[in-house]
């Protein structure tokens, strides 16, 4: 069997569910993927966002989507790793820069609690349909607040702290024990999560942006 010949069936494992196959791929691709995101991360970034905080996110990604790989020739998986990292370190770097700009605290939190779950309800695309506002905003609180009931607990704690509490993120990430990076990389996860949720539901839920 040649080396291509045993990186293929190497992958067929991975995708037939295979732990230890996955494993030995992300060793065999990672620390390339690896230096590539190194290299990327902007300067004024790098104190609060590092290579192994988006690698981490990757791996992750990738014992969840592995079922769903399809292989297109030699390097495909190294693409398809390195497209998951791409993915991850432009979430971690728009949340950062929107923190900074404050964009998000003047989107979500304010002048209190119900109002931050509707904010949270229109940033992640939900649309009204009751000829009443004040209804349909309560119907909204409402199908947030059960969505995010059904989240993992780290994305429900975290979407708690920083969206509907407007919590610093230095102090949303220590509590979560990471750094500012990865906790906007796990933000981003938490709203599609959200969004699917909602989306399958609920009737308020509108396509998300």
């Amino acid at each position: 069997m040649t080396k291509s010949d045993s990186e293929d069936q190497t992958i067929a494992n991975a995708i037939e569910g295979s732990e230890a196959a996955l494993t030995s791929l992300l060793k065999q691709f990672g620390p390339s993927v690896r230096q590539n995101i190194s290299s990327s991360i902007p300067r004024r970034w790098q104190a609060v966002l590092a290579a192994d905080d988006v690698m981490q996110q990757a791996y992750t990604d990738a014992f969840m989507a592995i079922g769903r790989f399809v292989p297109r020739g030699k390097g495909a998986f190294g693409a398809w790793l390195n497209t998951l990292a791409k993915r991850n370190l432009i979430d971690a770097i728009r949340g950062l820069e929107a923190d900074k700009r404050g964009g998000d605290r003047q989107q979500i939190g304010g002048a209190g609690q119900a109002e931050s779950f509707v904010a949270l309800y229109e940033r992640l695309g939900g649309t009204y349909t009751s000829p009443s506002s004040q209804a349909a905003r309560q119907e909204a609180r409402l199908s947030l607040e059960e969505a995010i009931e059904r989240l993992p607990e780290t994305y429900r704690h975290l979407i708690r702290l920083y969206d509907l509490e407007s919590r610093p993120i230095k102090e949303v990430a220590e509590t979560l024990n990471r750094s500012p990076g990865a906790v906007f990389m796990l933000r981003s996860r938490a709203h599609r999560k959200l969004c699917d949720i909602m989306g399958t539901a609920s009737k308020y839920m509108g396509d998300s942006s």
